[in-house]
């Protein structure tokens, strides 16, 4: 079967032969003829009153994009730079408004949360906390399903992205896998595993996801610094990557019998070697940072600030030299980069031309809900729709946030809430691969699993999610004052 890369937000270098599309041409034709129709149909079409013509002009070029971004037609980082276009050519927006992101510290904090996802994995810091985990705690099929929940949390401090945390997890399961010769059903359920625990654990830190968590706050409005994020999410991060963990176990049970060799193990880790000056130095400038995160509301920097300043410091001569010119253009992704900027440049135009009021208006009842578990509900469920629809977490938050965070105003409601509440529906449901990418990343070859077991998940893990959405975290937020 020949391999093929997945033209879309991963990086280049992750191919997989089960992410092999139906022949390019069908596809991409097919999909400029859906954008075109559904835009002609928005420009020309009798819509719900009360949308202005700039409002429906840039409901045309939203759409006309989504559609771009959901059959590929050409990689999304394109399609973006085509709608931001599309947005200033048609007068919808000025050049400020729409490349507005570069000047805030979101778009720098995920940039260099990129870079410290390159030095950890380069210095091979991250290899070797896995390899040490593994070795203590691995000894049967359940274990090893639990520690992809805890290797997934620890590594989410040290690689602020869930892609690299991914791929080296399975990399040393795949280790495990091999030496095991365990029935096809345990690998592919381990090999999902690694990253569903990916999704769930990454909702703990803001620094977890540093493109959803982060573009989430850029939504909201609201500054929040990393312990904010963890007086919010930290309690429905751990409850949601329980519940999972739980249902995982409940769903994939063991099939026949499972070995581990932690002879061969120990090889792997003894390849290592003796830890490296590099290793000390990109622990010490991770653990400057997580520190200096952790007490920003007594110094005020901002995290991006911080960020930055340890991407540097590693990159100079005697305490860094670890980071070189090199990893600016490799390790930053940045097809996720300006997809991002076309994600927030949405809500912005959104707001501009009363797009957001509009699309509040017509799709949720005029007055909304006082009670917070009804409000959360409602917004949850239509979110956890639209993004079946979309298939993109990004996508569906650029669309649904902005309309949310307006209607939720109408109460007095912390915009933070129905946020939030959009974050965690994108960020752990899905049924089938495409409608998240960090699940997609691993199906067929990389990570050993297909359709068939994602939906066999996902399908009770809509139930989870309502639970963490309804039941935790609206009491949580109660609790904290957050409601």
């Amino acid at each position: 079967m020949s391999r093929k890369c997945w033209p879309s937000l991963i990086k280049p270098s992750v191919c997989s032969p089960a992410l092999v599309h139906p022949p390019a041409w069908d596809r991409r034709w097919l999909g400029i003829a859906v954008s075109l129709l559904v835009a002609g149909l928005v420009w020309l079409a009798p819509l719900p009153a009360g949308l202005s013509q700039a409002g429906r002009e840039a409901l045309a070029v939203t759409l006309f994009t989504v559609v771009w971004w959901i059959f590929n037609v050409t990689p999304p980082a394109y399609a973006t730079l085509l709608m931001l276009l599309g947005y200033m050519l048609l007068g919808l927006a000025t050049p400020e408004q729409v490349f507005h992101i570069w000047t805030m510290p979101l778009m720098w904090l995920i940039i260099a949360a990129f870079l410290l996802a390159a030095a950890v994995t380069k210095s091979g810091l991250a290899q070797r906390v896995a390899y040490f985990f593994m070795l203590r705690y691995a000894t049967s099929y359940r274990s090893l399903i639990v520690l992809t929940y805890g290797l997934g949390l620890v590594l989410s401090l040290l690689i602020p992205h869930p892609f690299p945390r991914a791929l080296l997890v399975m990399a040393v399961m795949g280790a495990i896998i091999q030496q095991a010769r365990m029935e096809r059903s345990n690998v592919a359920a381990l090999g999902l595993s690694v990253f569903v625990a990916t999704t769930a654990t990454s909702m703990i830190f803001l620094t977890g996801d540093s493109t959803l968590n982060i573009a989430i706050v850029g939504f909201s409005g609201v500054t929040v610094g990393w312990l904010d994020w963890i007086k919010y999410m930290a309690v429905p991060g751990i409850v949601a990557s329980l519940a999972m963990l739980g249902l995982f176990l409940l769903v994939f049970p063991q099939r026949g019998p499972v070995t581990i060799d932690h002879a061969a193990l120990r090889a792997e880790q003894q390849k290592l070697g003796p830890i490296t000056r590099r290793e000390v130095v990109t622990l010490a400038w991770v653990l400057a940072a997580l520190a200096l995160w952790a007490t920003d509301f007594l110094h005020h920097i901002d995290p991006a600030w911080v960020a930055l300043g340890a991407v540097v410091g590693l990159s100079l001569p005697v305490v860094g030299d670890v980071l070189d010119a090199k990893d600016i253009s490799t390790g930053v992704n940045w097809p996720i980069i300006f997809f991002v900027m076309g994600a927030l440049a949405i809500g912005a135009v959104g707001k501009a031309t009363g797009l957001s009021e509009w699309l509040a208006a017509s799709l949720l009842p005029a007055t909304p809900p006082q009670n917070p578990y009804v409000f959360a509900a409602l917004v949850g469920g239509a979110t956890m729709l639209i993004h079946m629809v979309l298939g993109s977490a990004l996508a569906c938050m650029s669309i649904v946030a902005p309309p949310m965070v307006q209607y939720a105003a109408a109460t007095g409601m912390n915009p933070l809430v129905p946020a939030l509440i959009i974050y965690t529906a994108v960020s752990i449901h899905y049924l089938l691969p495409f409608q998240h990418v960090t699940i997609l990343l691993g199906q067929g070859e990389v990570g050993g699993y297909d359709s068939r077991q994602v939906l066999r998940y996902g399908l009770p893990l809509t139930l989870v999610v309502f639970v963490v959405i309804i039941l935790v975290e609206v009491t949580w937020w109660q609790f904290v004052g957050l409601l």
